[in-house]
């Protein structure tokens, strides 16, 4: 196949259409379909970016096929690509949705005008070099950018209609990455749509808050947006963690149920449903990190997508559904426990949130508890020794009765049960010679007046010494000496 001639080089920022457009002007004065046709090349599947169509064009002008590659936007039924990166068609496409008069100028007559690679992305109404607003033609676009142009009513006309607008950090950093300029890992390893959806979601949160309708915004406050959002997601995944705090502080949602659509708004939207066709990238694990750190979300719930495998926190419904509570009596017991304020509404309260492993000694003492009516047979005492050592306090529940003197339902710690075993394991052995003078709990509390929980407290802090058979240490094994008893009701008159 012969090349054109004379050969006019391919610029890097403009697209594979824009290029045939213009080498079309300058060999035939018409538009690029029919030097293509004259190619070899069906015009319809090189605006679609079809490789094998965009490789024979290059062949024929003389141009690097691997260069027009790089500027060739592949149009599919649900999305497009470019370099290798998917795109929804409403982020990027290859038609001519907007464009910069003031660049075209520069560019020179209609027949060197150049379709630029930024103007494809429709994220960004306005030219960094001009610092301009773009001028925007029907959303569907046109194939031809001096099709735009006269859709605009001229080039003069065009240049009128624009105004200032400056065009950011996020409009550098896709120069330069369309350049193959290497910017931080964390970007690196992100598609242009997912940094720019991230950035400009985010942004629309921290400049409009959670009730933001990003329908209702100009395209020139959304192009905001995405520079507000994108100064902090470059900066990585910390940052955006930190940006959360920000946006969840703010919200203005106050009810117990309110979830997280509420607390981030179209960010978490977006993540959650509407980034379906382009996933939404590492900006989903920072958001479902902040969500589990902040939210009551039990194991085997799914949180955007994924199967919560660890409980991080508890809230108060969460606790009271755990341990078969009221509701609003585990708010009072958690004030109790110093874990609520203390005159919280149920609201306030409703709303907070408990690390597990504050709350875990709680659950567990409940899980493994044992009922009051048990407890007898698990310490070795009389139902009326347990009774009493209940009401004393010296075997406290996991939950308090809701009346005073309540036994119905009430459970005692199993921790609590074996420390008291454990400290009656600890009593010396009574010898052979002490069994005659030694007494029960229950024996020597009748002979001497001395009700069962005072006695067993004055044991364990060790004013009336104490000793247990060999066996089981449990509490009908513990034994006094009747000598010590009346030592102790001596002392006792004296201090009266």
């Amino acid at each position: 196949m012969a090349m054109l001639a004379p050969f006019v080089p391919y610029d890097p920022a403009e697209t594979a259409q824009s290029y045939a457009g213009r080498l079309s002007m300058l060999h035939t004065g018409q538009r690029a379909a029919r030097l293509l046709e004259d190619c070899g090349v069906k015009p319809a599947r090189f605006s679609a970016g079809h490789f094998e169509e965009v490789a024979r064009f290059a062949e024929a002008v003389g141009e690097d096929p691997a260069a027009l590659q790089a500027g060739t936007i592949r149009t599919l039924s649900r999305y497009n690509r470019f370099r290798q990166e998917d795109f929804s068609r409403t982020v990027l496409s290859p038609r001519v949705r907007q464009f910069c008069p003031h660049c075209l100028r520069e560019d020179g007559p209609g027949a060197e005008w150049r379709h630029r690679l930024e103007w494809c992305f429709w994220s960004f109404p306005m030219c960094a070099r001009h610092r301009s607003a773009l001028v925007e033609v029907p959303r569907e676009g046109v194939g031809d950018i001096r099709g735009a142009v006269e859709r605009a009513g001229g080039l003069d006309v065009a240049e009128m209609m624009t105004a200032g607008a400056e065009g950011g950090r996020c409009l550098v950093w896709l120069g330069d990455r369309l350049r193959s300029a290497q910017d931080s890992s964390w970007l690196n390893d992100q598609s242009i749509e997912q940094v720019l959806n991230a950035s400009e979601m985010l942004g629309m949160v921290l400049d409009h808050g959670q009730d933001v309708r990003p329908a209702r915004l100009s395209r020139m406050e959304r192009g905001d947006a995405l520079e507000t959002g994108f100064l902090i997601y470059e900066q990585g995944g910390e940052a955006v963690y930190a940006a959360l705090d920000d946006i969840r502080s703010k919200a203005s949602a106050t009810a117990i149920q309110a979830g997280p659509l509420a607390m981030y708004g179209v960010l978490y939207d977006w993540v959650d449903r509407r980034s379906q066709l382009i996933p939404p990238g590492p900006v989903r694990e920072v958001l479902r990190e902040h969500i589990l750190d902040h939210d009551a979300y039990m194991v085997g719930e799914r949180l955007l997508g994924e199967v919560v495998t660890e409980r991080r926190l508890h809230s108060v419904k969460s606790l009271a559904l755990t341990l078969k509570v009221d509701r609003r009596r585990m708010s009072r017991l958690l004030q109790k426990l110093g874990l609520v304020p203390e005159g919280a509404t149920d609201g306030e309260s409703g709303r907070l949130v408990f690390q597990v492993h504050d709350v875990e000694q709680l659950i567990s003492d409940y899980e493994t508890g044992t009922p009051l009516a048990d407890v007898p047979e698990y310490i070795g005492a009389t139902h009326r020794q347990t009774l009493a050592f209940y009401r004393a306090g010296l075997l406290p529940a996991v939950i308090p009765a809701d009346a005073p003197g309540a036994v119905r339902g009430v459970i005692v710690a199993r921790r609590v049960l074996d420390e008291l075993l454990a400290r009656i394991g600890a009593l010396p052995s009574l010898d052979h010679d002490q069994r005659y003078q030694a007494l029960t709990v229950g024996k020597a509390c009748q002979r001497y007046g001395r009700p069962a929980d005072v006695l067993i407290r004055d044991v364990l802090a060790g004013k009336i010494a104490a000793y247990r058979t060999f066996g089981e240490p449990r509490l009908h094994a513990v034994r006094v000496l009747m000598s010590d008893m009346v030592a102790s009701q001596h002392a006792k008159v004296i201090q009266t």
